[in-house]
């Protein structure tokens, strides 16, 4: 089996290839599965790594698509697959998050054979940029940096300032390019300045910023698909919960019983992601046993 390593958001992403497994809500990761992971790529390191030091271990399922045309089942396909049930109903099935384009464009252009439609141009979405990508700079960062701070509350409800340091701004940079200003006013203007989680870029700030402009309407849409967390280090993400649970209830006025929910969901969310109890970053530095 093929094992990788890539380096992902400040850390280090360790995997096989897929294997066949039953069909759940919540996947979960098996320790044996784990283990053959760090036994493969001990072999890759001149550093020992052991199971404590695992930050976050998680598993996908990931559907494999199969063309209804075909005569056998040996054309199960990893790609996409794109077929005309009845004439003028297109449907796509199959593929991963990092060929969204190439599906779309196959797609779009299975409905304008279909239709037969005559485009007065080709397929744009090479040229197109994702949101906030227009107007960007590698260096953008550094006008976060200058221009704005963090003003974070205290647990006694005072107010004060911090630096939006380069870890940060660099992290909101990348994340939300030429939009980052908005999410550091927020952090400036409303006291939404601090992190979510020692040793991580991710803000207080950003919760409100998805909630108001990017539909995230759940604690566990915000802690695994905004801001990662969940995947970079579990436990982080649980100490977050609750902070993030209380930004989300304020905007979108959550009464108690779905401040409740949400923090049983996340708890039970993060509950397969087998991470190790003793693997923590504390301010960035490895404290694992």
């Amino acid at each position: 089996r093929v094992v990788f390593m890539l380096p992902w958001l400040g850390r280090t992403v360790a995997g096989t290839t897929d294997s066949s497994t039953a069909i759940t809500m919540l996947p979960e990761p098996h320790e044996d599965e784990i283990q053959f992971i760090l036994d493969a790529i001990c072999d890759y390191l001149n550093v020992q790594v052991r199971r404590s030091d695992v930050l976050s271990a998680w598993s996908g399922i990931r559907p494999l698509a199969m063309d209804p045309s075909a005569k056998n089942t040996e054309s199960i396909s990893r790609d996409h697959v794109v077929f005309e049930d009845y004439p003028g109903l297109i449907t796509i099935t199959g593929g991963k998050w990092t060929t969204y384009r190439s599906m779309a464009e196959d797609a779009v252009n299975a409905a304008i054979r279909s239709g037969k439609l005559k485009p007065a141009n080709g397929c744009v979405t090479d040229h197109l940029h994702i949101v906030g990508g227009y107007g960007w700079d590698p260096a953008s960062f550094t006008v976060l940096a200058q221009n704005y701070k963090r003003m974070k509350k205290t647990y006694g409800g005072k107010v004060i300032p911090g630096a939006m340091d380069s870890a940060v701004s660099k992290h909101l940079s990348h994340a939300y390019g030429t939009l980052a200003e908005r999410v550091a006013a927020i952090a400036q203007n409303e006291g939404l300045g601090k992190r979510l989680a020692h040793g991580y870029p991710f803000l207080e700030a950003e919760v409100a910023y998805c909630a108001r402009h990017e539909y995230c309407e759940s604690a566990v849409d915000f802690v695994a698909r905004r801001c990662r967390l969940a995947f970079l280090d579990t436990d982080a993400a649980g100490r977050a919960l609750p902070r993030i649970i209380e930004i989300l209830a304020s905007e979108h006025k959550w009464d108690k019983a779905r401040r409740k929910l949400e923090l049983q969901k996340g708890i039970e969310f993060l509950e397969t992601f087998k991470s190790s109890k003793n693997a923590q970053f504390r301010d960035g530095k490895h404290n694992g046993q």
